[in-house]
């Protein structure tokens, strides 16, 4: 990633690289889509450590250097590091089957009743 670029710059690359529109990345992080774009344009400043941590989780960068341009710095520093069963859950869950077929839909009523 070039230097130079503000945070709201770097927030919007990760953005769309990861194939988020800004209301995807809002609701992740219990903002708005109104509030990215703000960032994004620079209109909000710098976003405190907290949300700073979460932007990386939700754009999975893992040093808190890509989206500040300060020196590296990791996550888990801050986070702490993920929990051994993480990746393989993830993966399992990832690779769910999804199976439609000889299957009937449930009503929405029945969902509702749930």
């Amino acid at each position: 990633m070039p230097n130079g670029l503000s945070i709201g710059q770097r927030v919007r690359h990760f953005r769309e690289r990861a194939g988020m529109t800004r209301p995807v990345l809002g609701g992740l992080v219990g903002r708005s889509d109104e509030w990215v774009k703000a960032v994004e344009t620079g209109r909000l400043e710098t976003p405190r450590l907290p949300l700073l941590l979460r932007l990386a989780e939700v754009l999975g960068v893992t040093d808190l250097a890509k989206l500040t341009g300060e020196q590296k710095l990791a996550t888990a520093v801050f986070a702490g590091s993920a929990h051994e069963a993480l990746p393989p859950v993830a993966q399992a869950l990832a690779r769910y089957p999804v199976l439609t077929s000889g299957l009937t839909p449930v009503s929405a009523a029945e969902l509702d009743d749930r």
